[in-house]
């Protein structure tokens, strides 16, 4: 035991399992100016401050805990040896310097931060459901992009994944262990895009953090800053972002000075930016930055056939969600769900099956989960053009004669949807659309 009284880089002591001092080395009664035979026998919490005032087991399982002696706040080092405890003085304040501390504790951080931003990358290719040959196609070009470093650009109506594209191309790049920023650059408002994204240094302006704040470009760093409806960015923030895509570096709003940054940029856009050009509200130059790959993500109506097993994957999600147990979805609903054109994408399909699965009882979803299920007659008298009614649009007088067709066949055919496709000579699927679009439920 002798040689462990000389451990710890400001001396140590040895206390029993029931907190009793049994010896103290000479470094630590020098460096606290302590005398040992006054040490010995007393309670190691009247020494140390801030230390528990039972038994030494009874510290944090921590080896490493702050403490105070004789006013002075140290880092106390445990561990035991035997039946008893070493508490070695590692450091006092005064003999560091709490810049150094700070970026101790940044660096700490660090981790947590990287690894609570890795979580934002939720997506892989694995999750891309579609197994049609357009998708097929669009996924292996993907992921012969992903190896690179190159910009990304993603263009595709509203709701077709290109958020999850962006984050399965990160996931497979050489980036993949690190950050993952997304930005939607029409969530934003103007004024606050520039602290936002590109941060600011103490007092740029009022209500600042006197610290400052890194931007969504500095958080990327090292991984990749995904810019989602990069079409919605003013002209001028168009300007700063492309310093950023030419020289590698960013300057925070208040600051003097660039700072280097290794990101990759993945945009996305459901508008067309050769068009926005040519009407001078997206810069020329920008979208030469971004136009290096361009990836098309197809409408649903481009790959009807993935529409189901995209369709079967989200009841599996909701399932879960819900507790439900729907194994599978009613022919007519299927032949329904091939032929509509989903003008909302993925994102209206995945909210029109939620919809259903609110609703329904068994193991199958139906069309009467989606509020298909009775027909309502509308009064024949309301439907029909009086002699002495004006004429209306064409549009109009269309949408009344088809109106009135569909009434009186469902009449005749005593609500039986299949039989009133008949009698219009229409195919069912074509049907159930018309009477989603005139609301004839």
């Amino acid at each position: 035991m002798e040689k462990n009284l000389h451990t710890g880089n400001l001396g140590m002591m040895i206390v029993d399992e029931n907190g009793i001092v049994l010896r103290a080395s000479p470094e630590f009664c020098r460096h606290f100016s302590l005398v040992e035979s006054e040490l010995v026998g007393a309670r190691i919490h009247y020494i140390i401050e801030n230390t528990f005032k039972k038994s030494p087991q009874k510290d944090p399982k921590k080896p490493v805990i702050s403490g105070v002696i004789k006013g002075t706040p140290c880092l106390i080092r445990i561990h035991k040896e035997g039946r008893n405890f070493i508490y070695s003085a590692l450091v006092k304040t005064g003999e560091v310097d709490p810049h150094e501390i700070d970026s101790f504790l940044k660096a700490a951080e660090k981790p947590k931060i990287m690894k609570k931003m890795n979580k934002s990358n939720r997506y892989s290719f694995d999750d891309i459901i579609g197994e049609s040959s357009l998708m097929i196609q669009i996924k292996e070009l993907a992921a012969r992009i992903a190896t690179s470093n190159s910009t990304v650009l993603l263009t595709g109506e509203s709701g077709t994944g290109k958020e999850l594209f962006a984050q399965a191309i990160h996931g497979l790049s050489l980036r993949g262990n690190h950050p993952f920023v997304a930005v939607n650059c029409a969530a934003i408002p103007n004024e606050l895009f520039e602290s936002e994204v590109f941060g600011y240094e103490a007092g740029a302006f009022s209500g600042a953090k006197k610290e400052g704040k890194p931007g969504k470009i500095e958080l990327a760093q090292n991984g990749t800053l995904f810019l989602d409806e990069i079409s919605e960015l003013t002209y001028h923030a168009q300007g700063k972002l492309l310093r950023v895509l030419q020289e590698r570096e960013v300057e925070r709003l208040g600051g003097t000075i660039s700072k280097n940054v290794d990101i990759r940029i993945i945009a996305a856009t459901n508008r067309d930016l050769k068009s926005l050009v040519q009407e001078g509200k997206f810069r020329q130059d920008l979208f030469y930055r971004l136009f290096v790959f361009e990836l098309k993500i197809p409408s649903l109506r481009q790959r009807r056939e993935d529409i189901i097993p995209i369709a079967l994957h989200l009841i599996k999600y909701f399932n879960e969600k819900f507790n439900r147990e729907v194994v599978y979805i009613a022919p007519d609903l299927q032949e329904w769900l091939i032929t509509n054109d989903w003008p909302g994408n993925v994102r209206e399909l995945k909210a029109f099956i939620e919809r259903g699965m609110n609703i329904v009882e068994g193991n199958a979803l139906t069309l009467d989960c989606l509020n298909f299920s009775a027909y309502t007659e509308i009064p024949e008298q309301n439907m029909q053009i009086q002699e002495n009614e004006s004429l209306h649009s064409l549009e109009a007088e269309v949408r009344k004669a088809e109106i009135s067709a569909i009434q009186r066949a469902l009449k005749e055919s005593n609500g039986d949807r299949t039989l009133a496709a008949q009698k219009l000579k229409i195919h069912l699927a074509s049907l159930y659309r018309k009477m989603a679009k005139y609301d004839l439920k």
